[in-house]
């Protein structure tokens, strides 16, 4: 009787078992919460376009040298963004607004840099 009992409990989980196994579901890859938030690009964009600003209109050389670590900073962002695995799915969790702040945040240290270059140029002449 124990046998019998054991051995329909132990079909019946595999049955169960079973399926699940056949019954499969897609995931969801929740990446949103792994990656910075957009307030964070802004914040680095900004600080960083004022120091380039200010380096720059000093010395253009000095502009660039400070320049050098937003790029690595935002460069791996912008790595981070259009990796295969990660890119597809934070895409689907943010949309393209997350996209188009990042390179904005980017061209806004940029845009610090050229306007300390011209205000050096300028100063000169």
């Amino acid at each position: 009787m124990v046998l019998r009992m054991l051995f329909a409990s132990y079909r019946s989980c595999w049955l169960l078992l079973s399926m699940v196994a056949l019954y499969s579901h897609p995931a969801l890859a929740e990446v949103s919460d792994k990656e910075v938030a957009s307030s964070l690009f802004w914040s680095i964009g900004l600080v960083a376009a004022l120091l380039c600003l200010v380096t720059a209109r000093v010395r253009p050389w000095l502009g660039a040298i400070s320049f050098a670590p937003a790029l690595l900073w935002f460069g791996s962002l912008l790595f981070e963004l259009h990796s295969p695995d990660v890119g597809p799915h934070l895409l689907r969790e943010q949309g393209i607004t997350y996209y188009l702040q990042a390179y904005a945040a980017l061209g806004l240290v940029l845009l610090g840099l050229l306007l300390g270059c011209l205000w050096h140029k300028l100063r000169r002449s």
